[in-house]
């Protein structure tokens, strides 16, 4: 929900542009320490793909799609139930972000 956040771009991205005219790099890669490519190794690992199975499981409710609870594991139950928490903290964000009269 914030991944747009993380990371402006290689482009422009202090950190990045640095390291790169310091190597004499023509196009710049991402810094060691970017959040966004940390964020994507992360759901590349088999904890991180549990997270892609929440989203497409969380899809499919928010779709109004029938899952019975006893097809859902309880760790999957907490997680949907977090990433609700998240999506919510996200709106209420959004919509104190916007300038009023909008």
């Amino acid at each position: 929900m914030r991944r747009d956040r993380l990371c402006p771009s290689p482009d422009e991205c202090p950190e990045a542009l640095t390291i790169e005219v310091q190597k004499g790099l023509q196009e710049p890669a991402p810094c060691e320490e970017c959040p966004l490519e940390k964020l994507q190794l992360y759901l590349a690992s088999q904890t991180g793909q549990i997270m892609s199975i929440i989203i497409d499981l969380d899809f499919a409710l928010q779709s109004r799609i029938q899952v019975p609870l006893d097809r859902i594991s309880y760790r999957e139950f907490l997680l949907l139930r977090l990433l609700a928490e998240e999506r919510n903290k996200h709106e209420i964000e959004q919509i104190k972000s916007k300038p009023h009269g909008r």
